[in-house]
């Protein structure tokens, strides 16, 4: 009986033991307590554990760290803590200083049941219960008692869970310092950032750009880890919140690494760290894609090894400028390393291996205040070292200018003596080109009038020949008229001779009337008479409009501007061509609706009459039965009238499109033209202001696209 008795007091002495171990005091309300180890812990990987299926399962022990540290994890973390408070408050605060975790529920049991408390980052922060970044739940605890208090904590980053328990005033305390600490980082990190903007607009230096990008992208992020962002910027956004720790560091490493790319001329002095860009660059990318589909652990690992490689190069390359004596390239290999120690304490801290204080709490925004100021030096040693080359350039052009200047006032002497003896040479040959220029321009001007009098000769000849059907026409139809109307004045001759007679002959003789107009076939001959007058007035009509046609294309007042309708004189040039055109091409009219242009009427009809005979000429017979078309189109827009001249002809090549505006280039035989036609024509539109086109192609035919403005931009030296 003794034997039991001591077996079951033994026992209870180990319990008590074993449940000390994990009791934390709160000796008084002007301190706080750090939760270390003294807490126990569940995995729950399915997610799925309810707080009543929790609360009697079995714990286990927390390694013995200085906080809680369970890494990347996508299971679902319980934590077990017992506080005892043995204090004089019965208010006190249990904060989690882990500002990027996604939820937090508190499991509190009062005497009015359990109470549930929520935060992290999947609500809005309004919905907190104290205006802070970090995550504080108020906690029930009457003096000199003690309670178990739950948490369940899931998170897509590193879960490290910094639990404090104290009243309230300690734990206010204690934020208050971490937001002086803060805000001196981010107030230093902001005036660097404003400095070197500043610099900027005043200097329009790139790399000063890049360099406030990447600063700006280095304040988002930190002021991110440490909830701040949250909190000021986008507090209604927990979507954004949640996804921080995933955008912002790749944003500070694209930015970072254009930065190094442009403040050291990477391009120039290591190539290989371009290629680096780039595939880390989609690393970081891909990185971060991933984690938007949910593989937030693979996300983590990709954007944490593309960081270290791009740290890994970006020392590199810095160490290899700076050896070859770029001195810009020394200062970011200096900056650049305190940054890494600063990143390396945080990181070590984070995997256990230094302490969890606040010295390696802050040592990445210590490296990072101290690599901005360092790569701030840097810039300002840049513009130093580029205002001592500047000067040395000057120096040297200076020194240069001089030099040419004495070479110059020596050669002055010779040229002068040079210039004299040309000028008499000058002179004489001067007398001479007077003496040729005058017979060129007499020469010329009888070869424009030889072109004129040739389209004068062919004009004049299509002329009489479309002037001469309807006058033959006509001549035809006067004899067959004049027998006509001779008939029909004897009838009538007849009918009076009939009015004459006596009474008793009248009816023999109005039927020997009737006989005569029988005999004579009376009706048709009136029949005859409409066809005959109709066809005297359709050659009178097709003279007259001949006639038109010559005087609209003629034109005799071109010299002087006026409105002129466009497609009336392609009409009339078109009339006068008429003989011209071949039985085997088809012509094609298609006028669209043009305003009053104001040109020289008679000039521009001379454009449309040598390129519209020009294309007439290409397009020969090449064999039987083969049809061409020659298409007139005219179009217009607010500015511009279009003339578009196509044809079927066999084209041109580009060895001769490219010369056909040459004054006397021609492709036809000696004595068949001077070349001056198109070269003509070129002058006339230019003088307009309007532009000229050939589109050919061997075998396709021709096009030629006129553009003339509506209003005139004559221009004075033609």
């Amino acid at each position: 009986m003794k034997a039991r008795h001591i077996f079951i007091g033994l026992f209870m002495l180990l319990s008590a033991a074993l449940q000390a171990q994990y009791v934390n005091v709160l000796q008084d309300a002007d301190n706080y307590i750090r939760i270390k180890n003294k807490c126990q812990y569940l995995e729950d990987p399915g997610n799925n554990l309810s707080f009543d299926e929790v609360k009697g399962m079995s714990f286990k022990e927390i390694p013995n760290k200085d906080v809680p540290n369970f890494g990347i994890t996508s299971s679902t973390i319980w934590i077990k803590l017992h506080v005892q408070n043995q204090s004089d408050v019965d208010e006190l605060i249990l904060e989690v200083s882990q500002p990027i975790l996604d939820e937090l529920e508190l499991f509190d049991s009062t005497e009015s049941g359990l109470r549930v408390l929520r935060a992290g980052e999947y609500f809005k922060f309004d919905d907190r219960y104290y205006d802070d970044p970090n995550y504080l739940f108020p906690v029930q605890i009457a003096p000199q008692e003690g309670k178990d208090l739950y948490l369940k904590i899931r998170s897509k980053e590193n879960l490290q869970v910094p639990i404090l328990v104290g009243s309230r005033q300690s734990i206010l305390e204690i934020n208050k310092r971490r937001d002086i600490f803060s805000g001196l980082y981010l107030g230093i990190m902001l005036v660097m950032l404003l400095y070197n903007a500043f610099i900027f607009f005043s200097t329009r230096d790139k790399s000063y750009a890049y360099y406030v990008l990447y600063l700006f992208c280095v304040i988002l992020t930190q002021s991110s880890i440490q909830g701040y962002s949250f909190q000021y910027l986008w507090p209604n956004w927990p979507a954004l919140a949640r996804y921080n720790s995933f955008i912002f560091p790749v944003l500070v490493g694209i930015s970072g690494m254009q930065f190094m790319r442009v403040f050291l001329d990477v391009r120039h002095h290591v190539k290989f760290f371009d290629k680096v860009f780039i595939i880390t660059s989609i690393a970081y990318v891909i990185g971060a894609g991933l984690a938007f589909i949910g593989y937030y652990d693979i996300s983590f690992y990709a954007i944490e090894v593309t960081a270290i490689i791009v740290s890994a190069s970006m020392m590199i390359s810095a160490v290899r400028i700076a050896r070859q004596g770029y001195r810009p390239a020394t200062w970011f290999a200096i900056a650049w390393s305190v940054f890494l120690i600063g990143i390396g304490i945080y990181v070590m801290k984070d995997m256990g291996i230094l302490p969890y204080t606040p010295l390696t709490y802050y040592m990445m925004p210590i490296g990072s205040a101290i690599e901005v100021m360092l790569l701030s030096f840097a810039l300002a040693d840049r513009i130093n070292i580029l205002k001592k080359e500047k000067e040395a350039s000057q120096a040297e052009a200076l020194r240069v200018s001089l030099e040419n200047e004495q070479i110059i006032r020596e050669q002055n002497v010779n040229l002068e003596r040079k210039v004299k003896e040309r000028t008499l040479e000058l002179e004489e040959t001067n007398e001479e080109l007077v003496v040729t220029l005058n017979h060129l321009k007499e020469t010329q001007a009888q070869l424009v009038e030889a072109e004129k009098m040739a389209s004068l000769g062919q004009l004049t000849a299509g002329i009489a020949h479309e002037i001469n059907n309807p006058i033959n026409f006509v001549s035809a139809n006067v004899e067959p008229l004049r027998l006509d109307i001779q008939d029909i004045l004897e009838v009538v001759q007849r009918y009076e001779d009939v009015a004459k007679s006596e009474e008793g002959d009248k009816e023999a003789k109005l039927k020997e009337v009737l006989a005569f107009k029988e005999q004579l076939d009376y009706n048709y001959i009136q029949t005859e008479i409409k066809q005959l007058l109709k066809g005297i007035a359709e050659g009178a009509e097709r003279t007259a409009e001949i006639v038109k046609g010559l005087k609209t294309f003629s034109r005799l007042d071109e010299s002087d501007l006026k409105p002129a309708d466009i497609n009336e004189g392609i009409q009339s040039t078109l009339v006068i061509l008429r003989n011209s055109i071949p039985d085997h091409v088809e012509l094609v009219t298609d006028y669209g609706e043009l305003p009053m242009v104001e040109c020289f009427p008679g000039k521009v009809n001379q454009v449309f009459m040598n390129i519209l005979n020009n294309a007439l000429q290409a397009m020969q017979p090449r064999k039987e039965g083969h049809k061409d078309q020659l298409k007139v189109k005219t179009t217009a827009d607010d500015l511009y009238v279009y003339v578009s001249i196509a044809d079927t002809g066999p084209g041109m090549p580009d060895s001769v499109r490219s010369r056909i505006f040459e004054p006397f280039y021609t492709t036809k035989e000696v004595g068949e033209g001077t070349g001056l036609g198109l070269s003509i024509v070129f002058k006339i539109v230019e003088t307009h202001g309007g532009k000229i086109q050939v589109n050919t192609e061997l075998g396709k035919g021709t096009e030629f696209l006129v553009t003339l403005p509506i209003v005139a931009q004559i221009n004075a030296e033609d």
